[in-house]
Formats: C-alpha cells, structure tokens, sequence
C-alpha cells in the first residue's frame, strides 16, 4: 500500500501521487475540500433562502427539503419573543383590504379615513362612512386595535368607532369601543335591536397616539384603550369586562370588523375626518 505525503511524493516505491477525477489530495492526515465547493455550497443557499429573512431550509420527511413557510420564516426571523408571537398570531389583514362604503360622506380604505365635510351628516349606519371586512382571526380568541386620529370642526357629536360584529348589511349584532371628537369615549352592544352602555365612560387623545382594542377570549369580551405611538408601546387600559353579547339570528360569532364613523350635527367648514392606522387583527392564546 503506498503511503503518500502531505507534499504528493510516495514512500516506499510508490510514484507520484495520483491525479485527475475523482482524487482528494491528503494533507496531514485531513480532507483538504477545496474553498470553490464551499463557495458553490453558500452561493445556493443564498440563491434559495438568501431573498427572505427568516428563510431556512428544512428536511420535509419524504427524504428532500423544502424552505419553510412565511409564518414560520417570520417567526426564526423575530428578534424576540413579542415578535416572536407577532410573526404567529398577526393576521394579514390591512385597511386597504376593508371593503369602504361612503355613507353621507367618504370613505377610503387605502388610507383608512372617514369623513363629513360641511352640510354632511350621518346617524344611522346606512349612513356612516365605514370600511368592513372578515378579520380573518380565530372567531373565538383574538383581538382587533387601530390608532385613530380625529381632525377638523370636531364635536361631541363626531365619534369614530371600531367594533365586531356579525356579517349583515345593517351591522345588526355588533360590539363598538368609541372615541368622541371631544375625547371621550365609552362602548356599547346591540343585539336583535336592543343596545346597552358595555362600559363607563372615559377619556382618549384625539391626536393619533390614543388607541382602541377589543378582545375575545373564552367567551369574555373585553375593552380597552391605549396610549403610544405604536401597539407595542401604547399604555393599556381595561375599560370592560364581561361575557359577550349574543348576535341575533343564526350567526352566533363575531367575523366581521367595522370601522365606521357617526357625524350627528352638521360639522360646518372645513368638515371632520376620522383617520384610522396601524391596524391590528390577532389570535390569542
């Protein structure tokens, strides 16, 4: 058996070292891979992964891989655990994915605005400007936030809502948490008909960083309101506690999100508008 050096030259009467396809040259005893494999190994995995953070490759039991999926990818790409349960939780859901209704006045679910302008009103729903859509959570565990931000000629007679509530033209069956142009704020049910106060008044900041949050969770329902700049950093306040209100009629759950905006007096030049951001829609544990 010839034994051949680190340098390529033979011991014992062997010649050269052997050359061509299919050789690995030894050297001190280990597998000297060339850097070029390396290089081919990284550049395909950048090529499949490399575009999306989070991205891994993962064995997919039927002996290949497979990349994982956007939630997953999201999830391995958190920086930590609040992001983490960001990643899984977060429904996709976005203002410009509401259907709007202009109401007495406008609606525009690209930039989540209701408004009046002067001579405008609207106190019944037929006539709120309004963006409604299916949330898309877990109908029994989840909750929905928004920041809202409140301009013009504002009164206590402008009130921008956000509520569930069942899918029926007319909103029949519905929960609102609401903030007044004035600032205050308070919440309410309507089932079959029938509408009861759910909480006791408070008040909220009008100028974008005041936030309102319903949640649903093993058959609690519950209301509160925030203060921040952002869901992460809002101050919570829990407004509401209590056991959900029951629809009326054969839908018995809540998989609908209305933003809907109430103008009761004629708000004059140059009108109010009510801006609706950062929209949160979220399963819960």
């Amino acid at each position: 058996m010839t034994d051949y050096r680190k340098n390529g030259s033979a011991v014992g009467g062997g010649g050269g070292a052997p050359s061509g396809t299919g050789v690995v040259t030894v050297t001190s005893g280990v597998f000297d891979v060339p850097s070029s494999t390396d290089d081919v190994v990284m550049s395909g995995l950048s090529g499949l992964v490399g575009g999306v953070l989070g991205e891994a490759v993962v064995g997919d039991g039927a002996g290949s891989v497979q990349q994982t999926s956007a939630d997953v990818s999201g999830f391995l790409a958190a920086a930590d655990p609040p992001a983490m349960r960001s990643a899984l939780c977060d429904r996709a859901i976005s203002l410009a994915g509401l259907t709007a209704s202009n109401g007495n006045g406008t609606a525009v679910a690209a930039t989540g605005t209701l408004s009046y302008a002067s001579g405008q009103t609207g106190a019944a729903w037929a006539d709120y400007p309004r963006l409604v859509g299916a949330h898309g959570a877990s109908l029994w565990s989840f909750e929905a936030a928004a920041r809202i931000t409140i301009t013009g000629t504002v009164s206590a007679n402008t009130v921008a809502s956000l509520g569930i509530g069942s899918t029926g033209s007319s909103y029949d069956a519905t929960v609102l948490i609401r903030l007044f142009g004035n600032g205050e704020i308070d919440g309410f049910a309507v089932s079959g008909g029938a509408v009861w106060s759910v909480y006791t008044p408070g008040t909220l900041p009008v100028d974008g960083t005041g936030w309102l949050r319903v949640r649903v969770q093993a058959g609690t329902m519950t209301f509160w309101t925030g203060v921040g700049a952002s869901y992460a950093a809002a101050a919570w306040t829990l407004r509401h506690r209590g056991l959900m209100a029951t629809p009326s009629g054969a839908d018995t759950t809540y998989p609908s999100l209305a933003l809907a905006m109430y103008q009761g007096v004629d708000p004059g030049a140059p009108g109010v508008q009510a801006v609706y951001a950062d929209l949160v829609i979220r399963d819960l544990p």
